[in-house]
């Protein structure tokens, strides 16, 4: 079975070394998109815990592995301080998870039981 990376860029056409990238902007609360050049400026590693979830989800062959994923980047020693946790400068979990889910055509039971629409290019 291919991993969501394979699955994700075959399905959208771009190239595998694109995939984080694409996946990480999709996946960014609006005002984060807004003032992530902004952030980069001051902590290149601001978004280094988002970057690692993509990452590590990428490599993933089913959605029921997500939550582990998931767990880690809660963890995750840069998810920290009130821009990531109250201002949400950071990647949406609900949105990636919506992603992958679509991607293997499975079920999403963390969103209702029902599979949610494959998000727009």
């Amino acid at each position: 079975m291919k991993t969501f990376a394979e699955l994700f860029c075959a399905r959208h056409g771009i190239p595998s070394d694109r995939y984080g990238q694409v996946v990480l902007w999709r996946c960014l609360y609006g005002r984060a998109k807004l003032l992530k050049p902004l952030f980069l400026l001051f902590n290149r590693d601001c978004f280094a815990a988002d970057e690692d979830f993509v990452d590590g989800v990428g490599r993933l062959r089913r959605l029921a592995d997500f939550k582990t994923e998931m767990k880690e980047f809660h963890c995750h020693p840069c998810n920290r301080g009130v821009w990531r946790r109250v201002f949400r400068v950071r990647i949406s979990a609900g949105r990636l998870r919506k992603l992958v889910a679509a991607e293997f055509g499975e079920v999403d039971p963390d969103n209702g039981g029902s599979l949610p629409p494959v998000a727009p290019n």
